[in-house]
C-alpha cells in the first residue's frame, strides 16, 4: 500500500512539473499549435477616407487638388478576399467586427465600395478600393486607413454664356460610354457617372441642335467628337464655346478638360461637320431672342411674325428664310394682289405663279397648262432659282425691293397683298405660308 500511494505521490508531482513548463500542457494537440497556419487581421480602428480629384474648371490652365469628400460610409460593403479569389468574410463598415479575424495566412485583398456601379445615372457617385494584405502566421496585421477613389468615369457639360444664348433651347448634347449614354440639355448642370467597362474608355460626344450665326438665323448643327483612354475615377468637364464669334461664321470650339491629368484637348467645329449638313432656319420675333422652327420645312419672316399682317413701311425689310433638312425639292410661290394683277406682272416678263426650282415652268393661274419662263427676270432681281435651290436645305428669298414698287402701283387706297409660298422636302413633307401685307389707309 505504501508503495502505490508512493507512486500516485509521485507521478501527481510530475505532472504539476511539467504543467509549469515554458509550453504549457496541451496533451493531445501541441502538435497542431507547433505547425499552426493562421493569424489575424484587425479592422477595428479602420478608417474610411473617400477623396476626389478635383480642380477650377473656369481657369485657363488647372491645377490638381485632392479634396476630401463628405460621403457616409457606415454603409460601405467590406469584403475579405483570398488569393483564390472566394470571399471568405464581408459585413458593412458599421458592423465591421471589433476582434480580431481569424485567417489561414497568405496574401488577400480587402475589397471596399459603396454600392452597385449603375451603367450611366446622374449624381450617383461610387467609391471604392482594393487593398492587398498579408497574413503572418501567429501575427496580427491591422489595417488603420484606406482611401476610396471614384470608381466611375464623371462628365459634366457646360456652354460658354454668349455660345448658349445663341443654342436653340432643344440642343442635346449626348455622352456616351461604350452602350450607355445620357442626355445633357442646356440647362443640365448635374454630372453624369458611367461605368467604365475598360481599362481604357472613351467617351463619345454628340451634339445636335440649332445654333443663331448673327442671333437670329439658325442653323442646324450636328457635331460628333470622341475622348479616348478614359479610365475610372477620371472627371472630364466639357465645355463648348465660341471660338471666332466676329467673324460672323460657325465656330464653335470644344475642350475637354481632364479634371485627373489637367489635359486641355482643343478642338473646332469645321474640323467635324460639312457645310452640307448645316442648315439655316428660326428667326427673331420681337426681339426677344432666337426661336426654334418647329416645322420642316420651315418658312419664316425674318424678325417679324409671319402670321400676322403686315402694313408696307418706309425700311420694311421682307426677307424669307426657308429651310429644309431634307432638301427643297419644289418651291413655289402665287401671288395675289389687287395692284400686282397677272397683267401688271407680264409686263415686267413674270407671272403671279413662280416655281422657284424650275424657273421656266412658272405660270399664269389662269392658263396654268401654258409655261412662263421667269428665270432671267427673277436672276435680275438676285433672286436664288434652279439649281441654287433644288435639294438646297436653306435659301434665303428677299422681297424687299418689291415694296416701293408695290407701293408705287397701289396707290393711297387701303389694298392686301398675299403671297402663298409652298415648299416640298424631298421626304414628300410640304409647309405652306402665307406673306400677308397691306398698302394704303
Amino acid at each position: 500500500m505504501k508503495i502505490v500511494k508512493l507512486t500516485a505521490v509521485t507521478l501527481f508531482a510530475a505532472l504539476t512539473m511539467i504543467g509549469c513548463g515554458p509550453e504549457g500542457l496541451d496533451i493531445g494537440n501541441s502538435g497542431e499549435e507547433n505547425t499552426t497556419s493562421k493569424g489575424l487581421l484587425s479592422v477595428e480602428s479602420l478608417v474610411i477616407d473617400c477623396r476626389i480629384d478635383e480642380s477650377d474648371p473656369d481657369v485657363g490652365v488647372l491645377s490638381k487638388k485632392s479634396t476630401r469628400s463628405n460621403v457616409v460610409v457606415d454603409n460601405f460593403e467590406c469584403s475579405i478576399i483570398d488569393s483564390e479569389n472566394e470571399v471568405v468574410q464581408s459585413f458593412k463598415f458599421s458592423e465591421r467586427p471589433t476582434a480580431p479575424i481569424e485567417l489561414e495566412t497568405g496574401d488577400y485583398l480587402f475589397k471596399i465600395v459603396s454600392g452597385d456601379v449603375p451603367a450611366a445615372a446622374w449624381e450617383t457617385p461610387v467609391y471604392g478600393t482594393v487593398k492587398p494584405f498579408k497574413i503572418v502566421r501567429n501575427q496580427t496585421t491591422s489595417l488603420s486607413e484606406i482611401v476610396c477613389t471614384l470608381m466611375q468615369i464623371k462628365v459634366s457639360v457646360s456652354f460658354a454664356p454668349d455660345l448658349l444664348e445663341r443654342l436653340g433651347n432643344k440642343t442635346i448634347t449626348t455622352v456616351s460610354v461604350g452602350n450607355n449614354s445620357l442626355e445633357y440639355t442646356l440647362t443640365e448642370t448635374r454630372a453624369g457617372f458611367f461605368l467604365a467597362p475598360e481599362v481604357s474608355n472613351t467617351i463619345s460626344l454628340h451634339i445636335e441642335g440649332t445654333y443663331a450665326a448673327d442671333k437670329e438665323n439658325f442653323k442646324k448643327i450636328e457635331m460628333n467628337k470622341e475622348v479616348r483612354d478614359v479610365k475610372a475615377g477620371q472627371y472630364s468637364k466639357i465645355h463648348f464655346f465660341i471660338e471666332h464669334a466676329d467673324q460672323g461664321n460657325i465656330d464653335v470650339g470644344v475642350t475637354i478638360r481632364d479634371w485627373v491629368t489637367d489635359e486641355v484637348v482643343p478642338c473646332n467645329v469645321a474640323d467635324l461637320v460639312t457645310e452640307e449638313e448645316w442648315t439655316e432656319s428660326g428667326g427673331n420675333e420681337g426681339g426677344e431672342g432666337p426661336v426654334e422652327p418647329a416645322e420642316d420645312p420651315s418658312i419664316v419672316w425674318d424678325k417679324h411674325d409671319i402670321s400676322k399682317r403686315e402694313p408696307i413701311v418706309a425700311g420694311l425689310e421682307v426677307d424669307l428664310l426657308v429651310s429644309a433638312s431634307k432638301g427643297i425639292k419644289e418651291f413655289l410661290v402665287e401671288i395675289r394682289s389687287g395692284s400686282l394683277t397677272p397683267e401688271e406682272l407680264a409686263g415686267t416678263g413674270l407671272c403671279n405663279v413662280l416655281n422657284i426650282c424650275y424657273p421656266k415652268q412658272s405660270y399664269d393661274s389662269r392658263n396654268p397648262e401654258v409655261f412662263i419662263d421667269v428665270e432671267e427676270p427673277l436672276r435680275g432681281l438676285g433672286f436664288s432659282v434652279g439649281e441654287d435651290v433644288i435639294n438646297k436645305t436653306f435659301v434665303k428669298l428677299s422681297i424687299t425691293q418689291f415694296m416701293g414698287v408695290l407701293q408705287a402701283v397701289s396707290g393711297s387706297d387701303l389694298k392686301n397683298h398675299d403671297f402663298i409660298i409652298t415648299v416640298t422636302d424631298n421626304a414628300g413633307n410640304t409647309t405652306v405660308k402665307t406673306l400677308m401685307l397691306q398698302t394704303g389707309k
